[in-house]
């Protein structure tokens, strides 16, 4: 199109292009083809579309959506090459899912390993790096679930769809522990008990007592510390 060719008043091609209207008719056809071919398409891939995406399953959805918007609302590109599109992002997908649930090498190339990022109480920094997970994100999530002291925790699992699975001691022994509240909320940090016999590193949350205070943290030799926490006040 030549520069001289645009016009702001030229309303016919802002809103319909270089189409004729009947085009129009087209693409609602078009476009309700391709609703049900995508519709009948989940239904094969399974629930599992409609939980957590794995990287797979992201893919699928993605190349679906790329397949299916040029044949809409490109009148020169037939329906049947995006449906030939579908049917092999099916197959893919199917095949993938048939070789993960019987080979538990090719479920962790293709979807990763589980990482954990917390074991009994303590950060697992070297997890967390290769998992590239920030200490905010993770404190984030443990406080949506209620959780301020980060001894109470057993586990943290960074699974391979990209959530964490928490599990909590079950027993009510009290544990010391570094506290998830942010340290600019001083108001709330000061209405949960401090235990003042115990200190907690605030790089890996390492939980030692008053009295084995070293200088460095014997986990991941940090020298930042501070009064471990106990429970709400």
């Amino acid at each position: 199109m030549n520069k001289d060719d645009i016009k702001l008043s030229d309303w016919g091609r802002i809103f319909l292009g270089e189409v004729p209207p009947e085009f129009i008719l087209e693409v609602i056809i078009r476009m309700c083809f391709i609703y049900v071919i995508i519709v009948v398409s989940l239904r094969f891939l399974g629930r599992r579309m409609e939980s957590m995406l794995s990287r797979g399953e992201m893919v699928t959805l993605v190349t679906l959506g790329a397949s299916v918007g040029v044949a809409i609302h490109t009148p020169e590109r037939g329906l049947l090459p995006s449906v030939m599109v579908i049917l092999i992002i099916i197959s893919l997908q199917s095949v993938q899912a048939y070789v993960t649930s019987r080979n538990a090498k090719a479920e962790r190339i293709l979807l990763d390993e589980i990482a954990t990022l917390v074991e009994n109480g303590r950060l697992m920094l070297s997890e967390m790096k290769k998992s590239r997970i920030t200490r905010e994100r993770l404190f984030a999530a443990l406080r949506l679930k209620g959780i301020i002291n980060l001894a109470t925790i057993q586990r943290v699992y960074f699974e391979s769809k990209g959530v964490f699975s928490i599990v909590t001691y079950i027993d009510e022994k009290e544990r010391p522990g570094l506290c998830l509240l942010p340290e600019s909320d001083t108001d709330f940090r000061a209405e949960v008990n401090y235990d003042e016999n115990f200190i907690a590193c605030r790089s890996c949350g390492n939980t030692v007592s008053i009295k084995e205070i070293d200088q460095r943290c014997s986990v991941c030799d940090q020298n930042e510390w501070e009064t471990a926490v106990k429970e709400m006040a």
